[in-house]
């Protein structure tokens, strides 16, 4: 695989794993508080910072194994394919959220009590004192002393007395935004608490990686929102990811470092056999992308379910030749530098056809 290809190189699963809350973790933006005062807020931050920072340079003080040398998952390549590394994949993961729900309810259900954030054990995530013993050690080398009281457990800044209120504040923020509480607390940790977001940020860092020209993600996301194109900004178990949807299609830009890659995925296949059926009324530039899009027949009859269905496979015109191809093996994603704005443009355009000939699925 060519260096493009591969875009990171790491010592271990687990660093490549782990690097990917590192390169979303976003950059400082105030929270909205009438009380907590922005230099409160940004050694807060710092604080996050280096927690996040240190995990991913060093798994190991988060008691991660990093023995197995670095893997990735090719394309179309998932993890049930490779033992190895979804093990240490969900290892890795579990051990970083579980941390995140630490702090996050730490934040929203504990008190301010003099310099302290001091919150009761059983509003915690249940923890062993091996692991309890891992996030005091974690915590102290990024500015936070932990001292267990009992039925409480108590938080102290000594370099900031005023930070639990930052923190509480940040866990507030964050418990507003969509999505189920694991989320929440991956959103806390990263500082991903600005309502609405639309990971701008995320994107401008993707743009630096692959090189891409200045303004590109912009030029892209308004060429999407003209249309009515909602955008998502999400992280979740699998990957950080930047989403313009219209409920039947749209495009996902999409990180996460099980990948060697940045990944750019076309939502759905709604509606191809109608928009290959009307070809010859589509632009010829659009046609012929599309001819590349979708797979040719090879006479598989995959798509007869057994001679269930009548075959899908559809004949369009390219010159002076035919071409039969099928709408239901279609080209879903795209790689690092292989995408431009004429291909960003032929995706809206193919979105916007999908709109026009497909339909909504029906829940059942």
């Amino acid at each position: 695989m060519s260096d493009l290809m591969q875009l990171f190189s790491f010592s271990s699963t687990a660093h490549r794993v782990l690097y990917r809350y590192r390169f979303s973790f976003a950059d400082f933006s105030p929270i909205e508080s009438d009380t907590v005062k922005l230099d409160v807020q940004e050694a807060f931050y710092d604080v996050c910072k280096s927690i996040v920072h240190s995990i991913a340079d060093n798994p190991n003080i988060l008691g991660l194994p990093t023995m197995l040398s670095d893997k990735w998952l090719n394309a179309h390549e998932i993890l049930k394919d490779c033992p190895d590394v979804y093990k240490v994949r969900s290892a890795c993961q579990k051990a970083f959220v579980d941390l995140a729900c630490f702090l996050f309810y730490a934040g929203q259900l504990g008190t301010c009590e003099d310099d302290f954030l001091v919150v009761n054990k059983h509003d915690l995530p249940k923890t062993t004192g091996k692991v309890f013993n891992i996030y005091k050690e974690l915590l102290s080398r990024s500015g936070l002393m932990v001292a267990d009281r009992g039925d409480t457990v108590a938080f102290k800044a000594p370099s900031n007395p005023n930070m639990p209120a930052a923190w509480k504040s940040l866990a507030a923020a964050c418990a507003e935004r969509p999505g189920h509480a694991r989320e929440q607390a991956l959103s806390f940790i990263l500082w991903m608490h600005v309502p609405d977001d639309d990971g701008s940020y995320f994107l401008e860092r993707i743009q630096h990686l692959l090189d891409l020209e200045e303004g590109f993600f912009h030029k892209a996301a308004e060429m999407y929102r003209s249309k009515g194109y909602d955008t998502a900004f999400k992280i979740d178990e699998y990957k950080v990811s930047v989403t313009y949807s219209n409920g039947i299609s749209g495009l996902s830009i999409e990180f996460s470092t099980l990948w060697p890659t940045v990944r750019f995925v076309n939502l759905s296949c709604i509606g191809i056999k109608a928009i290959l059926e009307n070809a010859p009324a589509c632009d010829d530039n659009f046609v012929r992308q599309l001819a590349h899009f979708c797979k040719p027949c090879t006479n598989c009859m995959v798509c007869t379910k057994g001679g269930k269905n009548k075959p899908f496979t559809t004949e369009i015109q390219l010159g002076h030749n035919k071409h039969h191809v099928c709408p239901e093996f279609v080209q879903m994603e795209w790689y690092n530098q292989d995408i431009s704005i004429h291909k960003i443009e032929f995706l809206l355009t193919l979105n916007e056809l999908q709109v026009k000939f497909g339909r909504k699925p029906q829940k059942k």
